[in-house]
């Protein structure tokens, strides 16, 4: 038999047809862990289910992938191009579903494990509580604003800050607000520690964490939250389908002899690639070949469309080094070894004397393979990419001074 779920909040509607594609029955399934497990009891090797990627997916496929003989996930988007029906009703969607299953036209999705579940749920959460954290602080802000006050040292939630901010004067509404929006920051702050912390032992535990974090800009949290989206990196035969995955890839637009490229489909894990491009925002500004991308493109798109650019790159430099259980080659030295060093368990106290002084000495220390020798056209890519980058942070510093000198001008004048 063949079960097509149309999966809704409160119910999923359940369509089963034989192998010549005749109806046998139409049921709803309360969304209960008891009831599905219920239906579950229903099914024997021999039986196929299949249901559309959404909000809770995930739980009901567990309850069913153990008792059916297959369990097929399919992408929502491509089944709607598939089967686009006039009449859309639950009983509709469910025996549309039914049908593709059983002429092998689902378009699925690859289910991840329950370790890989739990992280990405692990950076979901995180992102939710930093987005929090944010929003509080803008709140803070704001107070500060509407009291026309400038906090004199870096930021007000320091250690200093915090107490020159506390020693202002206020309305009892104002320190009512501000009370409670320290508090609440306190609490995301003491979340987003033990979530971090979780994070940091999961990164211990996977070698592929540590190689990742090799890459400039890609930290504990990146480099989780990357590995979780992608599993296993051996679903993808080449980098491209990768930057696919993530949605970096250009729309296409052809017909005959017409072809137009668009902005990027954005299509697949929207947290992922809110990783990569945070990643690629850090990347921008280090000074390591890899950011010539953006500097390149900046100057004829702009900063948005170089730092999606340089997304792109460091999604196909992720693939390789997953791939080929390499390390970077290009990262500088002694921030690689910070991190790695607080991902990495048993090592000895760093002593100021014995700080290693190349990249390959660093992965030595913390376990990794060191890289193979790059060849030629690696190394002259390499340095043509530097020299770009170091001639763009120049020009930069160059920028920042005549600014400087034409606001002193003004100001005397």
């Amino acid at each position: 038999m063949f079960y097509g779920l149309d999966l809704h909040w409160r119910f999923i509607q359940v369509c089963c047809i034989d192998g010549g594609g005749q109806k046998q029955k139409e049921f709803r399934v309360d969304v209960t862990r008891e009831a599905i497990a219920a239906f579950a009891e229903r099914l024997g090797p021999g039986d196929a289910v299949v249901m559309e990627a959404t909000f809770h997916t995930w739980v009901v496929w567990s309850l069913l992938a153990p008792r059916a003989g297959r369990v097929v996930v399919a992408n929502p988007l491509q089944v709607k191009a598939i089967a686009h029906a006039r009449v859309k009703t639950d009983k509709v969607d469910a025996h549309i579903l039914a049908q593709l299953l059983r002429l092998d036209f689902i378009p699925a999705v690859e289910m991840p494990s329950t370790q890989t579940w739990e992280l990405r749920q692990l950076v979901t959460h995180r992102q939710l509580l930093a987005r929090k954290r944010t929003a509080v602080r803008n709140a803070i802000h704001g107070i500060l604003h509407r009291k026309l006050l400038r906090c004199p040292h870096c930021e007000p939630f320091s250690a200093v800050g915090r107490r020159w901010l506390l020693a202002q004067d206020y309305t009892e509404t104002e320190r009512l607000m501000l009370d409670s929006d320290l508090a609440l920051l306190d609490q995301l702050e003491r979340g987003l520690e033990t979530v971090d912390a979780r994070l940091r032992a999961a990164a211990a535990a996977e070698q592929d964490v540590r190689l990742l974090m090799t890459i400039p800009g890609v930290g504990t949290t990146v480099a989780v939250g990357l590995l979780a989206a992608i599993g296993d990196i051996a679903r993808f035969a080449t980098p491209e389908k990768l930057a696919a995955y993530f949605g970096l890839v250009p729309s296409i637009s052809q017909s005959g002899d017409q072809c137009h490229h668009g902005r990027i489909t954005k299509q697949g894990r929207s947290s992922a690639r809110w990783l990569a491009v945070e990643a690629a925002q850090s990347l921008s500004q280090n000074s390591t070949p890899l950011a010539a991308t953006y500097h390149r493109v900046k100057r004829k798109r702009g900063h948005n469309v170089a730092v999606t650019a340089l997304a792109r790159k460091l999604v196909v430099l992720v693939w390789h080094v997953l791939r080929n259980q390499e390390p970077y080659r290009y990262g500088p030295v002694a921030h690689t070894r910070r991190k790695l060093r607080q991902v990495t368990p048993g090592l000895a106290p760093a002593h100021p004397g014995r700080v290693p002084h190349t990249l390959e000495a660093v992965y030595e220390e913390v376990g990794l393979p060191v890289p193979s020798a790059p060849r030629v056209a690696e190394k002259r890519t390499a340095s043509v990419n530097l020299s770009t980058v170091t001639l763009a942070r120049k020009a930069r510093v160059c920028d920042m001074t005549v600014k400087s000198h034409k606001s002193l001008a003004r100001a005397r004048s």
